[in-house]
């Protein structure tokens, strides 16, 4: 009986030493998603009771300061271009000619009337410097055991006040996120379809987005071509380029 409880003493101590903090978790998945530059082609499927509009676009981004994505279908939209520069993002219509700022809470509204908002889809921070993190419980996703960590906005500017996140146990891969406002309120869900490994990255390339405030909506976004920690061309982050002819 000595014997046992030894063994057992032993497998808890140890149990103990090697479990992850949610701040080490979160580490990982910030690892593992949060790329240096991007290109990358993709469509984004727009599903509203029995509506369904699809719209391509191709684009470009860089850390968490850059992005650009210009859009090629359908025909009403081709040519509709974005650049986020910092802190500010702007709009360029052909038919207007010249590029408009969206600022303020218009980057939280909807992007091209899909239930991504302007910064859902620029996003590219690493969750652990925004975010104070506490491992919750476990739970299963899919047939795959999870973490599930609760997360409480530590800063200002957050799109989100507060993360329910479920992550993988086995490769620390984000499966489910909801986001909450500041008042609690759920504002949408976000679940991870397909995730592809990409050199030293988990990205995911397949995703819904669910909006809580809208009635019978989701949208999924399908990345079709994509390469990770690339050169990006010069001058396209800039708004000379943005408002080309």
């Amino acid at each position: 009986m000595h014997k046992i409880y030894t063994v057992v003493t032993l497998f808890t101590l140890c149990s103990g030493i090697f479990a992850l903090t949610g701040e080490e978790i979160i580490d990982r998945v910030d690892n593992k998603q949060v790329v240096n530059s991007m290109s990358y082609e993709a469509t984004m499927t727009i599903s509203m009771g029995d509506q369904v509009r699809e719209k391509s676009f191709q684009g470009y981004a860089r850390g968490e300061e850059n992005a650009y994505m210009e859009f090629t279908v359908p025909v009403r939209d081709k040519g509709t271009r974005f650049l986020k520069l910092g802190d500010e993002m702007w709009m360029y219509i052909p038919s207007v000619e010249k590029a408009t700022k969206i600022a303020g809470h218009m980057l939280r509204q909807s992007l091209m009337g899909s239930d991504f908002s302007y910064d859902d889809f620029t996003e590219n921070e690493r969750l652990g410097d925004l975010y104070d993190i506490e491992i919750t419980g476990t739970d299963t996703v899919d047939g795959r055991p999870c973490h599930v960590l609760d997360l409480i906005a530590k800063v200002d500017e957050v799109t989100y006040y507060r993360r329910k996140v479920w992550i993988t146990k086995d490769d620390y891969s984000p499966v489910k996120s909801e986001l909450y406002a500041r008042s609690g309120k759920l504002m949408k869900e976000f679940i991870v379809l397909e995730t592809r490994t990409i050199g030293p990255y988990n990205f995911p390339v397949h995703v819904r987005m669910v909006s809580k405030l809208r009635q019978n909506t989701f949208t999924e976004l399908l990345f079709h071509a994509i390469e990770l920690d690339v050169v990006i061309p010069p001058g396209v982050f800039t708004k000379a380029h943005l408002e080309r002819k």
